[in-house]
């Protein structure tokens, strides 16, 4: 009966606002008048499907063919099939010892080749039309012969798609959380403007309430696709690094747009996670919201349709700036950091040593400050933070905020903060600290 409450409460939730958006209302459009009690009998017989199989039940599908043959607007369509209507999955360790979902792969076709997808033999869960490359995000469950590396790759390329992997799940913070190391140095605060800038957050939802943020400029969205809960403190945390609006704590860049993508979700054991499926949606939105440079202070494995999406990104002129993780300096890669396109950021403390968790090789391009940072806590104050995840934001905000001075691509505002960079360890580039030490203007 649960599951049949949520499908009801989210059925009848939406209806009124998508109705809304047709000319005329629900009364007085032709369209509607013949189909309101269809709708009503086919959600019904959905509902009944669903609670005894959520998975071939799926209200976007019986919802979808109906919607098509009357030819209603996109703008009723899109919600509809976008809604997280399946219960969370289970999780499993698979290859080289990451979290995935169970069973659950995800690719990326085109929608010429949706049709032969549908006649296969795999469950499709759901499925998203990605504005920034027109192609279409799906989810599905594939057999147990099939849930193996290259198998299942191959299947679904053998339907069409571009790029196939599993649906892995990333850590909001890699490698173990450490008290933060103390430091006798005062945290610098505050930093430009940040006027007319806009700038892209990927992580957990935000505490907006928080005095740190109730005064800023936050667009939010939500993008986990389960009912479980939102953790809240590690995207608080790294906005109001970017955002902050209060006199005792000034964020980097305190009166750009920030646009913020909540897509983290917490398991009943209480780790946190996001699917590399949320985190493809949550890129697409920002195109969509013509950011330019995008905060993911996230790690987890090298996904090939993640891999893809940052690609096509990258052609279009997105930034996209990360943490290398926090596994220690002789650790595996973390992704996306160590993504050809990415801007990957080490942390250093006020004296400029390399954090010891952090992780070191050939994809570290930039170092900031990330130890002992004065951050939001979700609960209402401030605490002190240590690792990569705190240092990633000082430089998406120093590219933001090059860009918005020189008027130029991100590239060229990477080019400049190389110029700029303070060259640490090593002369030139090297495997700890990269280019060199980046600061904002307002902490030289």
């Amino acid at each position: 009966m649960k599951t049949q409450a949520v499908f009801a409460a989210l059925a009848l939730a939406l209806a009124p606002a998508a109705f809304a958006q047709l000319p005329g209302g629900l009364g007085d459009n032709p369209i509607l008048q013949g189909i309101d009690r269809t709708v009503d009998r086919t959600i019904d017989r959905t509902i009944d499907r669903a609670v005894t199989d959520p998975i071939t039940g799926r209200i976007d599908r019986a919802v979808e063919k109906l919607l098509q043959a009357k030819d209603l607007p996109k703008t009723l369509i899109d919600p509809l099939l976008e809604l997280p209507l399946l219960p969370a999955r289970k999780e499993v360790t698979v290859e080289d010892n990451w979290r995935a979902l169970d069973h659950e792969w995800i690719a990326l076709l085109t929608p010429e080749q949706m049709p032969t997808l549908r006649a296969a033999n795999v469950q499709i869960l759901s499925q998203r039309a990605l504005s920034s490359s027109g192609l279409i995000l799906v989810r599905v469950i594939v057999s147990d012969q099939d849930n193996i590396p290259g198998r299942a790759e191959a299947l679904l390329r053998s339907l069409g798609a571009t790029s196939a992997d599993r649906n892995h799940i990333y850590n909001e913070r890699s490698g173990p959380a450490p008290d933060p190391e103390p430091d006798p140095s005062p945290a610098p605060q505050g930093g430009g403007s940040g006027g007319k800038i806009t700038i892209g957050l990927i992580d957990t939802a935000l505490v907006k309430k928080h005095p740190a943020l109730n005064r800023a400029n936050i667009a939010e969205r939500d993008f986990v696709e389960s009912s479980n809960a939102r953790p809240t403190a590690h995207g608080t945390a790294i906005a109001s690094l970017l955002v902050g609006k209060e006199r005792e704590h000034r964020g980097l860049l305190p009166d750009a747009r920030l646009v913020s993508a909540s897509v983290f979700y917490q398991g009943e054991s209480g780790a946190t996670g996001a699917t590399t499926s949320a985190l493809i949606a949550a890129l697409d939105w920002m195109s969509a919201e013509k950011v330019q440079v995008v905060n993911m202070s996230l790690a987890g494995p090298p996904n090939q349709v993640l891999g893809q999406m940052i690609d096509t990104l990258s052609k279009r002129g997105v930034i996209v700036v990360a943490a290398v993780g926090n596994d220690g300096p002789s650790a595996r890669p973390l992704y996306p950091a160590a993504f050809d396109p990415v801007v990957a950021v080490t942390a250093v403390d006020r004296k400029k040593n390399i954090y010891r968790w952090a992780n070191q090789g050939p994809q570290v391009d930039f170092a900031a400050w990330g130890v002992s940072t004065p951050v939001a806590l979700p609960k209402g104050g401030y605490g002190a933070e240590s690792g990569t995840s705190f240092a990633a934001p000082i430089v998406a905000a120093a590219i933001a905020e090059q860009m918005a001075k020189g008027g130029g691509s991100a590239s060229a505002a990477v080019q400049s903060l190389i110029a700029q960079a303070e060259d640490l360890g090593g002369k030139g580039r090297d495997n700890t600290y990269g280019y060199g030490l980046v600061k904002p203007a307002a902490w030289r």
